[in-house]
């Protein structure tokens, strides 16, 4: 179930709602939001709903031991534990592959019928966050397992993301700060998520599927191209929507989540961009590898090292195969080249010169990388966006042509670059998520709500099955 879906939409969340809302202020609340979060799992991925269970007992006791114990022996056995259940699930093809076991038919029986449960990669990353921070005394250990439950289960961003730490919800889980302007702010956000969603990413990713189905041979420079800037603007639509639609989530059950996403694409270097993309997900990297390797306290050397290392998990976590790992080592390059460059002050460069001659096609080359099916095709595919005067390089391919014409096709990214790429004022996320009142908001989220769900209604109700791009990380 997805949160763009009909029965989610019109079935799921206004049952919880009705259900949950209202006991928020009072005991039952954990084990309400436990067991709705539960049965949201099991909707999708019925029997992986006991590893999620087994998740939450393994770091559940395993905070209360780090934390009487407090042994590294006792901390590494249960990072390991959570790996060794991620990389079951979600490498054991990938490194059958590497070693070439394969060539005995049993092997490859056995990789290709294990199944990877939705969500592992995030809730195994909250697991593992909790418990060093247990071990770290920046948290104590939660005692109630029902609130623990309720906290790592939580369905708003159980399947992707935000990867929300402990630390910054506790306080909510145990005391719920419900307000109508609350409930207001995160039903305009969810919706605004909404509109992303179905009215953006999945509109446009209907460019971007087109041009990376057409045969290689055919493909030409202007196909190429807009196939992907198509998808360079489709990933974040599709994923900034889901963040918003889990952030309004929360909200709407008195559990603020931290964002995710700052207009990445405004950003004038790789490095700033990290800073802006996946928040969640590169702060973790950051203060869970990175400075425990040493970050930038041992000399340039080291520190090089350690971003390679950084950007290859990060690569490695977005999928077993090699074009996420050579992804992921595509941005570390950029980084390690940027802070030996411009010495550690690329984050702060606000050049719109070096935004489009430097970082938009490092981030759409890195793209490619990301969306192809393999190496060979990502090679095929960034040749043909580097042919400008082949023959019939500014002609589009009639699969590209089939699902647009050449006008709507244009108009399309050309609004979803401008609203990708502005940065000069607030967003309106932001501003529907403000715990305020005023005439002009309360406007706004009115405006925002009626028009929504009449826009959205038009889409979500015929529309198919479409999954969130980050649901199979």
């Amino acid at each position: 179930m997805v949160f763009s879906d009909q029965a989610f939409v019109f079935i799921f969340l206004p049952i919880v709602l009705l259900i949950c809302v209202p006991l928020m202020k009072t005991k039952l609340a954990s084990a309400m939001l436990l067991m709705l979060s539960l049965a949201f799992f099991y909707w999708s991925s019925e029997a992986y709903t006991l590893l999620l269970i087994f998740n939450i007992l393994l770091n559940f006791v395993g905070g209360l031991i780090v934390q009487k114990y407090h042994k590294k022996v006792l901390l590494f056995f249960i990072i390991f534990t959570n790996f060794l259940a991620l990389c079951y699930f979600k490498y054991t093809y990938f490194i059958f592959d590497i070693f070439d076991f394969f060539q005995k038919q049993e092997f490859e029986d056995f990789a290709t019928s294990i199944v990877l449960p939705i969500g592992i990669s995030f809730y195994t990353f909250q697991g593992v966050s909790y418990v060093i921070d247990v071990w770290r005394g920046e948290v104590k250990a939660e005692h109630n397992p029902i609130l623990f439950g309720a906290y790592l289960s939580f369905f708003p961003q159980l399947i992707a993301g935000p990867i929300v730490r402990y630390k910054d919800v506790e306080n909510d889980f145990h005391n719920p700060t419900l307000s109508t302007d609350m409930m207001a702010a995160g039903v305009s956000r969810f919706l605004l998520g909404l509109f992303k969603k179905v009215c953006i990413a999945d509109v446009i990713a209907k460019v971007a599927d087109a041009a990376f189905t057409t045969p290689v041979g055919n493909l030409t420079f202007a196909t190429a191209w807009l196939g992907a800037i198509a998808y360079a603007i489709q990933i974040y639509f599709d994923f900034s929507g889901y963040s918003d639609m889990a952030i309004g989530l929360g909200s709407m059950f008195g559990i603020r989540f931290p964002e995710n996403f700052n207009h990445p694409y405004a950003a004038a270097t790789v490095t700033e961009f990290w800073r802006r993309w996946h928040i969640s997900l590169s702060s973790w990297f950051r203060d869970y590898l990175y400075i425990p390797l040493g970050g930038n306290r041992f000399g340039a050397s080291r520190t090089y090292i350690n971003l390679f290392i950084v950007f290859l998990a990060t690569g490695i976590w977005h999928g077993a195969a090699w074009t996420f790992v050579l992804w992921g080592l595509w941005h570390g390059t950029f980084l390690m080249v940027e802070r030996l460059v411009f010495q550690g002050r690329a984050a702060q460069i606000q050049w719109p010169t070096l935004r489009l001659l430097y970082l938009f096609p490092a981030v759409i080359f890195g793209w490619v990388l990301f969306r192809a099916p393999d190496i060979s095709h990502f090679g095929a595919y960034s040749l043909a966006m580097l042919k400008p005067f082949s023959n019939q390089a500014m002609i589009l391919t009639d699969t590209m042509l089939l699902v647009f014409s050449p006008t709507a096709i244009f108009a399309y990214l050309i609004a979803g670059c401008a609203l990708v790429t502005q940065n000069q004022f607030p967003t309106l996320g932001s501003i529907l998520s403000e715990n305020k009142t005023s005439v002009f908001r309360s406007a706004l989220r009115l405006a925002l709500v009626i028009t929504t769900c009449l826009i959205c209604a038009t889409y979500v109700i015929p529309q198919d099955f479409s999954p969130f791009l980050y649901f199979r990380f």
